[in-house]
């Protein structure tokens, strides 16, 4: 009995941990860029860094104990194994209190992008349901521990993963809309803004669907995959975000649609005009003269310089 629970529980969440870290360390790595490359950026975004990936080390830190203490310290405890505690509590709530920053980040580039308050605000609604949802699950474990094996918290779970879904998915549709009509009218900046749609595809892509398997692997009562994809969904929102910040050219942040390319006029009101940002190419030609001497020659004729 005890070694099926572990294999069924313990173990997906020891492979989802180690996946968990190695993101991290690649958050890490991206913060390190982040704050060396754009010194200039504003101190609030900054510092909404700064705070994220503490927020996301302390994910890590309670996730290492919660497996410490069910392999390690109670090994050969059974009850133990079937039983949550503080630490798997307090993941849960930092994996929603994570997505949900990121994608208020998200909110408000889409409000600069876009300039469309009912999509700002579906993403901000989704967003506080996938909040209320994560920490609705934080207060059922708390008061009942042994209740994280069985899908007793369907309504509380299913509320958090869908509204992280549908945050995500408006996101990425929103985003891809607005900059998809920019080309339309500009086709010689496809490359430019083709950068900028595959990095929105990925960005909202790829949480939304381990959003959605999570969902359905809980629906499913497939605790242990749920458990292995719950690991890893907080580091995806970072390093999406981290990743977003730093495929831009180093130059100031300020929200604008200057980001990533330039803006200019243009025919068409409201549009505005992306300009890839670049730098001509400078070739330096140094020349040098050097006198050369006919040794045949009278002296008075013996020089001649190019």
């Amino acid at each position: 009995m005890t070694a099926s629970v572990a294999q069924g529980f313990q173990g997906p969440f020891l492979i989802g941990l180690a996946v968990n870290i190695f993101l991290h360390g690649l958050a890490t790595t991206q913060v390190y860029l982040y704050l060396t490359m754009y010194k200039k950026d504003r101190l609030w975004l900054k510092s909404f860094i700064v705070i994220l990936y503490l927020l996301d080390t302390f994910n890590c830190v309670v996730s290492i104990y919660y497996i410490y203490n069910a392999l390690i310290i109670n090994f050969g405890d059974e009850a133990n194994l079937v039983r949550g505690n503080w630490a798997f509590a307090a993941g849960a709530a930092s994996t929603g209190v994570v997505s949900v920053a990121v994608q208020h980040f998200f909110a408000w580039r889409a409000h600069v992008v876009t300039k469309n308050v009912f999509i700002v605000a579906a993403i901000v609604i989704c967003s506080l349901a996938n909040l209320a949802g994560s920490l609705a699950t934080t207060v059922g474990l708390a008061l009942d521990p042994s209740i994280f094996l069985v899908p007793d918290l369907r309504i509380e779970v299913s509320i958090w993963l869908v509204g992280a879904v549908i945050a995500d998915a408006v996101i990425a549709v929103s985003l891809v809309w607005h900059l998809g009509r920019h080309k339309s009218f500009y086709p010689a900046l496809n490359s430019t803004i083709n950068r900028i749609l595959r990095m929105t595809v990925q960005t909202g892509v790829v949480t939304t669907i381990v959003a959605i398997v999570d969902l359905t692997c809980y629906m499913t009562n497939s605790m242990g995959n749920y458990v292995l994809f719950s690991q890893i969904l907080s580091k995806l929102y970072t390093n999406c975000m981290l990743s977003t910040l730093n495929a831009r050219t180093p130059h100031k942040y300020d929200g604008s649609s200057e980001d990533e390319v330039s803006h200019g006029r243009s025919n068409h009101p409201g549009v505005v005009v992306f300009q890839p940002q670049r730098t001509q190419p400078e070739v330096f030609v140094q020349v040098e003269t050097h006198p050369l001497a006919d040794m045949d020659d009278k002296p008075s004729q013996g020089m001649q310089y190019f």
